[in-house]
């Protein structure tokens, strides 16, 4: 009988399909949310480009967190609607991205608590137990670890890449810019 050889499989690759998957697996429950939301006429992310109103509470709550106001600079991510940036710039993603985002997300929302021994979902959360549950996330390691880092590095980015935040870091702007002052 020949020997039947699996493909190759990279961990980035693993880590990409397991969020996809935990994405999926656990969206059920966000459905149901956005559908009491629009029940309610919530008509304040009407403009969302790629994420449903709930998806984007989430995301401004991981955003607060990991960037509050009067953090280590007075603006913080609620100040400058970083939740709406990101979305904004979603649409120019891969699908799979875009997926992985929406998996990390649905876990931070209905799993990540109970890594912290919070009950709640994590938007319902008081800010001191959001960072609490964003530090047993990273504490965890493997797929927790991954989708705190993720966010992370999503919400980092794309708050200091605005112009507002750039005086705080003592940045000047881009030497393409200098001829224009």
């Amino acid at each position: 009988m020949p020997e039947f050889e699996l493909p190759e499989i990279t961990r980035r690759i693993f880590l990409h399909r397991g969020l996809q998957a935990l994405g999926a697996a656990v969206a059920l429950p966000l459905v149901a949310h956005e559908l009491l939301a629009a029940e309610s006429g919530a008509s304040a992310t009407a403009a969302l480009k790629v994420l449903t109103p709930a998806e984007y509470a989430v995301l401004g709550a991981v955003a607060d967190t990991m960037i509050p106001h009067g953090g280590a600079f007075e603006l913080g991510a609620r100040d400058v609607d970083l939740a709406r940036r990101i979305d904004a710039y979603l649409p120019r993603q891969q699908p799979p991205v875009v997926i992985g985002i929406r998996g990390a997300l649905a876990f931070t929302e209905q799993q990540a608590s109970g890594l912290a021994n919070k009950k709640g979902v994590f938007s319902s959360l008081s800010e001191s137990d959001r960072a609490d549950v964003l530090s047993a996330m990273l504490a965890a390691g493997g797929l927790p670890a991954s989708v705190f880092l993720g966010l992370k590095s999503l919400c980092v980015i794309h708050f200091y890449t605005l112009d507002a935040t750039w005086r705080y870091t003592g940045y000047d702007g881009p030497m393409l810019l200098e001829d224009r002052k």
